[in-house]
């Protein structure tokens, strides 16, 4: 990953769901009900989610538009259409 911004933000994003799960074993430790921390869950499991699909637009662009010989209007191009195609995987 060359893009520093990039792994700041991938970063930032792993460690609010390591904080994120540490509240849920605090759920589990106090006996929460279970539909309480599925719902938990299900919001780790999306956030994991949205850092594969932010890595893989930023990894998808930048390893398109590697050549020199892409201009500015290429690039573009390229963003959009990873951005199009991670639209229509996602659940």
């Amino acid at each position: 990953m060359t893009d520093p911004s990039v792994k700041a933000e991938v970063l930032a994003r792993l460690k609010n769901v390591r904080g994120h799960i540490a509240g849920i074993e605090r759920m589990m430790e106090e006996d929460q009900p279970c539909a309480n921390l599925l719902v938990q869950i299900a919001a780790v499991r999306s956030s994991i989610d949205k850092i594969g699909y932010f890595l893989l637009e930023n990894n998808a662009v930048n390893c398109l538009c590697d050549d020199s010989q892409f201009t500015a209007q290429d690039r573009r191009k390229v963003e959009q259409v990873v951005k199009q195609l991670l639209s229509f995987v996602k659940k």
